[in-house]
């Protein structure tokens, strides 16, 4: 039977759907199944409760990605003995796209989503980037947009834990390194949720992987597929001239591997490809130049919550940074973190709730370290104290929610500190 059976199957049952979460996978579940005429009432902790009651009367239930498995709700539905499924699995049932590619990994995945669908859209393949990217399949079947259409769908950890009938026709592992560990209680389930993804798959000629994928396969000693396909990162030189910068960075070397491999697959020549890149504009906030003040350049990373993106946005530099990181905690081990971080850093002025720890840390190190109160303290003292040809690199390696809404909001505030900075220096150099 094919997951859109299985589906149906689960949907003809008594009752209505139960959807858990009004975020926006919750809401664009909601909107779906009423535009095909499906009762259904959406369950937050803000709103209507989920309780034993409900769970026995319903027919499924659709959980969205916030929720983690332990959650009460999910262990009141599995007791009732009701099928859990996705807002993706849901968003499959009904989607008429000619074809649904996963894309996933720990860094790098919506930039990667973004690239395709442009590259894409480019070459006369109508395209659309859906998933984790912001835009829920379910709106757009909702909406009849995946109509026809290739989707490039950004495929979460959280999104992948809860997706039980999803079956992409391909899918794209980029890397991996461990995050999110509030959520996932190991690295290994961590890695096992998005195992889980590309198994699902409906061809696996046509799942792509990373080569730190491979390293912690071997590691936790899970087998893979010799039809998987091993991509290696691009080497700078092997770049072709026409390609823009920001695709000579550390960071997105190893997605143009990954775009050159799928549509070479497809039949695309690389002069196709790369014409394919140009015009796209990189996501804010991902290794983003933000000024050059007193020839002391500014980045924007504040995407950046893990370690190895951290890393990453580091060794794209062939000198020292001076770096402004810290937040809230995600499960990653600080002592870990800042062993593996300090080589690459000639300053740190750290904010946020891990900064103490991290000071402490570093300085073991011996590296030259601040606590700043706040991120407008350690803009103002890192150019301070930085000297000409220096790198400031806002790259927080940790959560924005202990200080900001979310990743945008962070990056927003840093880019106007800095932009309020060359005003102010303009000013005194008149």
């Amino acid at each position: 039977m094919t997951a859109r059976a299985k589906i149906k199957s689960l949907m003809s049952h008594p009752g209505q759907v139960a959807i858990l979460g009004g975020g926006v996978s919750g809401v664009a579940a909601q909107k779906l199944l009423e535009s095909q005429g499906q009762c259904c009432t959406l369950y937050s902790e803000e709103g209507n409760i989920f309780d034993e009651t409900v769970a026995q009367n319903c027919s499924l239930v659709v959980v969205s990605p916030g929720f983690v498995p332990t959650h009460s709700w999910i262990q009141i539905a599995k007791k009732a003995k009701k099928a859990c499924l996705s807002e993706v699995d849901l968003g499959l049932m009904f989607s008429s796209a000619d074809e649904i590619v996963a894309v996933t990994g720990t860094n790098g995945k919506t930039s990667l989503t973004g690239i395709l669908t442009h590259i894409s859209n480019h070459l006369q393949v109508p395209a659309l980037s859906l998933g984790n990217i912001g835009v829920a399949l379910c709106d757009a079947v909702s909406g009849e947009q995946d109509q026809g259409k290739l989707i490039f769908h950004e495929t979460s950890s959280f999104q992948c834990l809860h997706t039980n009938f999803f079956e992409p026709d391909s899918a794209i592992w980029i890397n991996f390194a461990p995050d999110h560990l509030d959520y996932h209680r190991t690295t290994q389930e961590y890695f096992n949720s998005k195992l889980k993804l590309i198994h699902s798959c409906k061809n696996p000629n046509r799942v792509y992987l990373g080569t730190s994928v491979f390293q912690y396969a071997q590691k936790f000693g899970i087998p893979m597929n010799p039809l998987f396909r091993k991509i290696v990162p691009i080497v700078p030189s092997e770049v072709p001239s026409e390609v823009s910068s920001f695709h000579r960075t550390h960071p997105q070397l190893e997605n143009l591997a990954f775009a050159f491999a799928w549509f070479s697959d497809r039949g695309f020549s690389k002069k196709e490809i790369v014409s394919g890149l140009d015009g796209y504009q990189p996501e804010p906030y991902r290794l983003q130049k933000v000024a050059m003040i007193n020839e002391v350049s500014f980045w924007n990373d504040s995407k950046s919550t893990n370690l190895a993106s951290v890393v990453s946005a580091c060794e794209s530099f062939t000198q020292k940074v001076i770096w402004i990181g810290g937040g809230k905690n995600k499960g990653q081990e600080v002592g870990e973190f800042t062993s593996t971080l300090f080589p690459y850093l000639e300053k740190a002025y750290l904010i946020g709730q891990t900064a103490g720890e991290i000071f402490q840390h570093l300085v073991r190190k011996g590296v030259e370290a601040e606590i700043c109160s706040s991120l407008k303290e350690a803009v103002f003292r890192a150019f301070e104290n930085a000297q000409k040809l220096s790198h400031i690199l806002f790259s927080p390696g940790f959560a924005s929610f202990d200080m900001f809404k979310n990743y945008s909001d962070r990056g927003n505030s840093f880019n106007s500190l800095v932009f309020d900075l060359k005003i102010a220096s303009q000013a005194t150099t008149k």
